[in-house]
């Protein structure tokens, strides 16, 4: 559409927004163009003021509308608007009067519908209107109006008229929209929430990037203690199988709990444990010889056979290996 009525807007067709009437009868459709950029300063001007524009029409189609009758008016007062149609019509300097009145004659002559003028002016108009009218020997029915306002179009409903020029890439977006101040504490929290989100998500892989790391781990452990089992189908319930005896009939996972309580309370640190068959090897520290002492004998009396293997003095601690069966 606007490559048809570039030449006659004198605007690159890239630079026109376009936009389409509806059918008319004999299969005419009025276009109605404007320059882009134009109707782009208007938005933002308006814009920039807290308005919400939900039409831009030609002015024209503030007039009244009348298939059968003309309406001018000296509107403002030093131009002339006449609409003639549903979206036909036009807007000059009021010395163009008798000009404008033959164009819009020329297009009139094709209906052959009698003539009727409705005009908004001072008496010094109407006469011109008149004069036009005699010189060309045109009966016509003239009714007019003081007031510009008494005859605007009411009640219409703009945003759906079909010269809205807010179609298309200039669509209105209709729908519920907040304040400008509700709108501004929305994004706040958004942003919030997507900072939150994203702290989380951070979170969640480091934690998971350690779980598989603890979990490698604990699977190279389970290999180095028990080498026989090369199948891991699932490490807790095959480490407590093993800690509880396995196919060797002893009790691992009691006599290490056991073994812990004997520890609290005696003084030592342990650095190392080692379980062999049914041989339990601690490496401790003590501050003094009879630290150890105390703890085989403790050991000892709930039914273990308790060696001290080694006792070694460094640092100022004595380093001992005790070998605990049964």
């Amino acid at each position: 559409m606007g490559w048809l009525i570039e030449e006659q807007t004198g605007e690159d067709v890239e630079n026109l927004h376009v936009v389409a009437g509806p059918v008319e009868e004999g299969d005419r459709t009025p276009l109605l163009a404007v320059s882009k950029s134009l109707l782009q300063s208007l938005l933002l001007e308006l814009r920039s003021t807290g308005l919400q524009v939900v039409a831009v029409l030609p002015d024209i189609l503030l007039l009244p509308r009348d298939d059968s009758e003309w309406q001018l008016a000296l509107w403002p007062e030093d131009q002339l608007t006449l609409r003639t149609g549903e979206l036909g019509g036009a807007v000059l300097e009021a010395s163009l009067l008798e000009l404008m009145l033959d164009a819009a004659l020329q297009e009139r002559i094709a209906s052959g519908e009698p003539l009727r003028i409705s005009a908004t002016a001072d008496e010094s108009f109407r006469e011109r209107i008149q004069s036009w009218l005699s010189a060309r020997g045109i009966q016509a029915e003239i009714s007019t109006a003081q007031d510009v306002s008494a005859i605007l179009s009411p009640g219409t409903d703009w945003p759906r008229h079909p010269a809205n020029l807010m179609q298309g890439e200039f669509a209105l977006t209709r729908g519920f929209t907040l304040p400008r101040t509700w709108r501004i504490a929305a994004i706040f929290v958004a942003l919030a929430f997507s900072v939150q989100l994203l702290s989380e998500w951070t979170q969640y892989g480091y934690y998971r990037y350690q779980a598989k790391k603890i979990q490698a781990e604990a699977v190279a452990l389970y290999k180095n203690l028990f080498p026989a089992d090369r199948r891991i189908v699932n490490l807790e319930r095959q480490l407590k199988a093993q800690l509880n005896g396995g196919n060797s009939g002893s009790n691992m996972l009691s006599t290490l709990t056991r073994v812990a309580e004997s520890l609290q309370g005696s003084g030592l640190n342990t650095q190392r444990v080692d379980f062999s068959g049914s041989t339990l090897t601690l490496d401790v520290s003590a501050r003094a010889l009879g630290e150890l002492d105390r703890f085989r004998e403790k050991l000892d009396g709930q039914g273990f056979r308790t060696e001290i293997v080694s006792a070694n003095a460094q640092g100022g601690l004595i380093r001992g290996r005790l070998r605990v069966e049964g």
